[in-house]
């Protein structure tokens, strides 16, 4: 079944989540890349987790400007990239991939959208204050996808807004093979498109 509006899934460091996420399908995996992130996937359990799953595209997530993003992304096979400097957003656009940047209030939406010569493929906001109505202004200018903020019966309201979409977290395994899904599960069944009732 397929969501009603476009989802990212942010974090992903386990294939309890991955295989998850893609039979719900979702549009995006992110994986923090950087050997000194809290979720920090390899490149052996990436490739150990991507192999099992189609359909969904990978993105590289990048918080710290300490590295050379091609350096980064080395041995990883991705489809997008997100960082969160706004420095970087050029050097991750030469890599030809597609890339996002991470916002933490509506003016970084701005500068990062005018920063990259409006090439993002879209921002993503982490703001749980932010201000609705100004977001979803915005939203009709720039790509704006919602990483906080929301539970799973608002996710079916934005869903219908001009936002591009949303984004929530993958988090640790309780242990090998074993997940609580509560949450990611309440948000993504609340958007899936029941066939029957498919206007």
């Amino acid at each position: 079944m397929a969501l009603k509006t476009f989802v990212k899934v942010s974090g992903i460091n386990n294939l309890s989540d991955a295989r998850y996420c893609a039979g719900m399908e979702v549009n995006q995996l992110g994986f923090e890349i950087e050997f000194e992130a809290t979720n920090y996937t390899d490149v052996q359990k990436f490739k150990e987790i991507s192999e099992w799953l189609s359909g969904v595209e990978f993105v590289g997530e990048i918080s710290s400007e300490n590295f050379a993003i091609e350096a980064l992304i080395k041995g990883y096979q991705l489809d997008a990239i997100q960082v969160e400097n706004i420095d970087q957003i050029n050097e991750a656009l030469d890599t030809g991939l597609a890339v996002s940047f991470l916002a933490h209030d509506l003016a970084s939406v701005k500068s990062a959208w005018e920063k990259s010569g409006k090439s993002l493929a879209y921002v993503l906001l982490d703001d749980s204050e932010v201000d609705r109505a100004e977001l979803l202004v915005l939203a009709n200018k720039i790509p704006v996808v919602l990483a906080s903020g929301f539970d799973a019966e608002s996710a079916v309201e934005l869903a219908k807004s001009n936002l591009k979409g949303i984004a929530i977290q993958g988090g640790n395994e309780i242990r090998p093979g074993y997940k609580d899904f509560d949450e990611m599960a309440d948000i993504l069944e609340a958007l899936e498109i029941d066939d029957l009732t498919a206007e």
